[in-house]
């Protein structure tokens, strides 16, 4: 069974470090920059590749929460899909915003690459 996660960070090397978590795992993995480009990506052929987005919390524009929003108002799989909060401020986080605006978890960075697997996998269903 192929495995595909969607990363979602504005920030570049955020983007390229778990990249490379994910591939050393035998993950395929898709990046957008924004949420614009997410949701673009979801609307697409590629989502039915996509097992699970990790999506960071502060990006300029459209946040996470706002674009977990929007991916839980569209048709197909994008609904479904199950979208794992990323932020630096884990601990400031109020998880009951997450889970209202459609989030099903939260890691926190610096990303722990077993504790990243290991929600990855559960959510994923692997």
């Amino acid at each position: 069974m192929d495995k595909c996660v969607l990363i979602v960070d504005d920030n570049d090397f955020n983007r390229e470090l778990v990249k490379d978590i994910l591939e050393d795992e035998d993950i395929t993995v898709y990046e957008a920059e924004d949420g614009s480009s997410a949701i673009e990506l979801l609307e697409s052929e590629q989502a039915d590749d996509i097992d699970v987005v990790l999506m960071d919390m502060r990006m300029p524009g459209m946040d996470g929460i706002e674009t977990t929003k929007i991916i839980r108002t569209k048709n197909g799989k994008c609904i479904e899909v199950p979208i794992i909060a990323m932020t630096a401020d884990g601990f400031e986080t109020d998880i009951g915003m997450l889970q209202k605006a459609g989030m099903n978890g939260l890691i926190s960075k610096p990303v722990d690459v077993n504790t990243l697997v290991e929600h990855i996998t559960k959510l994923a269903g692997w």
